[in-house]
């Protein structure tokens, strides 16, 4: 089974608002999407995400300290790219100053946004 690895940096605040976010885009696709969604607390800090933390200011939002975490998206049935569902589910960890009224204009946007937390994916096939 496929399995999407978001590795976060966050507050345990900032980790329960996300987690719940990944819950409902889960919850709201279940006709193209069957996946269960784990938050593991247990993982080990990754230091490059601590220095994204402090390097982008981070670290001026919140006097609440950030603990790493990886929230583990378990494929059981989907019936497109596990890469391209990856890139759709990565969009809960960005904000945006505005998003645009139709999806296909989201691609092409010029504000890339910016993450709402240090992140990254592991995809595993």
């Amino acid at each position: 089974m496929p399995q999407i690895v978001f590795s976060i940096l966050a507050t345990p605040e900032q980790r329960s608002e996300i987690s719940e976010d990944f819950r409902q885009l889960l919850a709201a696709n279940t006709d193209v999407l069957t996946a269960d969604l784990d938050v593991r607390t247990d993982v080990d800090t990754d230091p490059s995400l601590e220095e994204v933390w402090k390097d982008y200011g981070f670290v001026d939002l919140t006097q609440d300290t950030p603990e790493p975490a990886a929230l583990v998206i378990d494929v059981k049935e989907h019936t497109g790219s596990i890469s391209g569902l990856s890139m759709r589910l990565s969009e809960v960890l960005t904000e945006r100053e505005k998003q645009p009224s139709e999806a296909l204009y989201q691609e092409i946007l010029d504000d890339p946004g910016k993450p709402r937390v240090p992140w990254h994916v592991d995809v595993r096939p």
